[in-house]
């Protein structure tokens, strides 16, 4: 990895317009490695763009001071030296970005910066690293081999520190190691705001969230003995309170982390909701030592062995009974 982290030095000291783009429906860990980048480069005197096709969700929106992402940059017309992409684990997780400025990209040199185990090295730069627990953690330690920390102040390390808080559930998840932690201190020492992280993403909830959370508890199912328990959120729910789709993941995000793989003896929780009218998303949480990595990617989902996720077409019915079985199968 070092070779790829001098090869983007090298294109850094040599390029003047950077592009960022991240993986669609945002969490903080893509986000914050985006926003700390931009501001990094923009420090060092860069011209930054940054592209994605999903707004910011509602849960980070108290962690960005302008509109740096927008979905209608023209790229063309911007036309950047260099393309990085943070925290996405293939193409397809760059979903219409990619598709509709191909041509451009395929003119470009593109840097991946990630950490998912899943990551094909699909572009020219690779910096990937499975063992780190977020790309947030990766992105620190290469600024800081590049020493360029000297650009890290309390914001942009407020934003790293998001990113490693958020992919590590509050360093519960069993890839944090000695490393994590002292990427932890590094970016304390910047003055990272670490109790704005915690509380905007793990204690604050707002009025809404908590009605919604209601019908999560009463939906509430459990099986296998037990050791699986599992809720959903129906389109009917969604009609009753009147959230807009695009805001319905905020409101769950921590609602599996919090709720459902705490109850007593749950070894998996999955958490099943509408994304749309046509399209359901499951989020799966486990216990060390179970794995829902690999059955999320049984349904063409990704993310971390104790966090992951897929989406679905199909009904809320066929999916649980589809999951459930798969689920059965690694108990």
């Amino acid at each position: 990895m070092q070779n790829e982290i001098q090869k983007f030095w090298e294109l850094l000291q040599t390029s003047q317009k950077i592009l960022l783009i991240n993986h669609i429906r945002m969490d903080g860990d893509a986000w914050g490695s985006l926003w700390a980048l931009g501001w990094v480069l923009e420090n060092m005197g860069k011209q930054v763009m940054a592209l994605n096709d999903c707004p910011v969700p509602p849960g980070l929106n108290s962690f960005w001071k302008i509109d740096i992402i927008q979905p209608k940059w023209d790229v063309a017309a911007f036309n950047p030296d260099i393309i990085i992409s943070l925290d996405a684990s293939d193409t397809k997780r760059l979903w219409n970005i990619y598709e509709t400025w191909k041509h451009i990209f395929d003119e470009k040199t593109l840097i991946v910066i990630d950490h998912h185990d899943s990551n094909p090295y699909f572009w020219d730069i690779n910096i990937i690293d499975i063992h780190a627990t977020s790309t947030c953690e990766l992105l620190t330690k290469v600024l800081y081999d590049l020493e360029l920390d000297t650009y890290i102040e309390s914001w942009e390390a407020t934003l790293l520190y998001l990113g490693l808080q958020t992919d590590t559930n509050m360093y519960f998840n069993n890839d944090v190691s000695p490393e994590t932690l002292r990427v932890w201190a590094n970016l304390i020492e910047k003055w990272a705001d670490f109790r704005k992280v915690i509380y905007e993403m793990f204690q604050k909830k707002s009025f809404m969230q908590m009605k919604l959370w209601k019908y999560l508890l009463e939906n509430l199912q459990e099986d296998c003995d037990g050791k699986v328990r599992y809720s959903f959120i129906s389109k009917e729910n969604i009609r009753e309170l009147g959230i807009p789709r695009e805001e319905i993941g905020g409101y769950l995000k921590w609602a599996i982390n919090e709720l459902l793989i705490n109850i007593q003896w749950t070894q998996i929780a999955f958490l099943l909701y509408p994304l749309d009218a046509e399209e359901n998303k499951v989020s799966m949480r486990a216990q060390p030592w179970n794995n829902v990595a690999a059955i999320c990617e049984l349904f063409w989902g990704w993310g971390h062995i104790l966090a992951s996720w897929f989406q679905s077409f199909e009904s809320e019915e066929q999916i649980i009974i589809k999951l459930l079985e798969k689920i059965k199968e690694r108990l």
